[in-house]
């Protein structure tokens, strides 16, 4: 029986997971996402392992890369390199990482999550998108037929009623884990959930909440794009799911690091500066400490800026004009982008540092936390894009939800 289509709706699936006894160790088979890989990356990733994912996740862009990567995908399905579940299951993923000297973990789940219209009110966006990436994964998706890579989604557990579900499933993380992976500092357990009843747990209690896209709008509008290709699909067909990585609003491990802009170009952004804001000097060390709103930085010098009282906001949409990011987009760089002045994005502080001490200006934003991407989100407003960097990402590879 299928449920109000007024709420969120998860499934089980058969995901695609790795053999390794044919493909070898799991670390060396995972990857990034294709949003935070460069061609560097990939030619790492590419030489780490013949069965790297990066080859059906961002294939280098010889001929035709689509078909390409949905060769290497059917290649390695037929090869049972890549072997189906048994049967429908959700994923239960502990990430542990390190910020800093100290260690954290984000606990999530791997699920089918339905499609819904940004507009239902259900799966909530909270950032604009771009147009090529788009058209980059709508590419893929036709060609593979298959999720490569998870939407990640918040959901609110004031109660603790997936959480209890998720971690009784599992034993408290003592049940040996489906498989493990180790990469770098981060190490990855996921375990198969097979139980109907665990399902149904989750199931009814996602039933209640709005799922909140944190990471992945690009693949949700994408999935979206391709179901409406297939308008006349069945209401239980493959292609009305996508698949999602959903963690608690309240997860201890969930982070959001602030995303950084790095501008190569004079003039513009001082304009702004004198037009909207009041600077004073910050010291660097201060920077992380206090977690001003805006700093800009140049030449070793630091600035905060704050907006200019009685400075003309009427521009800006209201859900934003107490966000630093968005005060940084509309007021500082709208101007620069329509010049045409390049403008880059950076989440680690000190590469952004960096930049500004080669000659560049980076204006440095403090990170949006869970509750105001949420308000925002309820709010039906959307962010500037490459507001939010989520970390450590959701590895592709890990589980892949074929189509078919």
């Amino acid at each position: 029986m299928r449920q109000n289509r007024s709420v969120a709706e998860i499934r089980a699936f058969r995901g695609l997971r790795y053999d390794e006894t044919l493909a070898g160790p799991l670390g060396d088979l995972i990857c990034p996402p294709y949003d935070v890989i460069d061609d560097a990356d990939r030619e790492r990733l590419v030489e780490r392992s013949p069965f790297n994912f990066v080859r059906v996740e961002l294939p280098r862009p010889d001929g035709d890369p689509y078909a390409a990567a949905a060769a290497t995908l059917s290649g390695w399905r037929q090869r049972k390199v890549l072997k189906p579940e048994s049967a429908d299951a959700i994923y239960v993923h502990d990430h542990e990482f390190a910020i800093g000297k100290a260690r954290a973990r984000r606990r999530g789940v791997h699920v089918a999550l339905r499609l819904h219209a940004l507009d239902e009110g259900i799966v909530m966006p909270h950032e604009l998108t771009f147009p090529k990436a788009k058209a980059d994964r709508l590419a893929l998706l036709r060609a593979t037929r298959a999720n490569t890579s998870a939407v990640f989604g918040l959901y609110a557990d004031t109660r603790g009623e997936v959480a209890s579900a998720l971690d009784r499933a599992i034993g408290g993380g003592a049940q040996r884990p489906t498989a493990e992976a180790t990469v770098g500092d981060e190490r990855h357990r996921l375990w198969t959930i097979g139980d109907r009843v665990t399902i149904g747990l989750v199931r009814d209690a996602l039933a209640k909440r709005r799922v909140y896209i944190a990471d992945g709008h690009h693949r949700y509008e994408t999935a979206l794009a391709y179901l409406t290709e297939h308008g006349a699909a069945p209401e239980d067909a493959p292609v009305r799911f996508t698949l999602a990585y959903l963690a608690a609003l309240d997860d201890p491990g969930l982070r959001i690091f602030g995303t950084h802009r790095i501008v190569r170009g004079d003039g513009v952004i001082e304009e702004a500066i004198g037009r909207f804001f009041e600077a004073s000097p910050i010291d660097r060390g201060a920077i992380e400490d206090l977690q001003p709103g805006i700093v800009v930085a140049r030449d070793g010098r630091y600035r905060q800026l704050q907006v200019r009282p009685g400075a003309d906001l009427s521009a800006v949409r209201p859900a934003w004009r107490e966000l630093p990011v968005a005060l940084a987009e509309e007021l500082l760089l709208k101007t620069a982008r329509e010049r045409g002045v390049e403008i880059s994005y950076e989440h680690d502080l000190e590469r952004a540092i960096a930049a500004a001490e080669q000659g560049a200006t980076a204006i440095l934003v403090r990170a949006v936390d869970p509750a105001t991407l949420q308000r925002v989100a309820d709010a039906g407003e959307r962010l500037p894009q490459k507001t939010t960097y989520f970390y450590p990402k959701v590895p592709a590879g890990l589980v892949v939800r074929a189509l078919d």
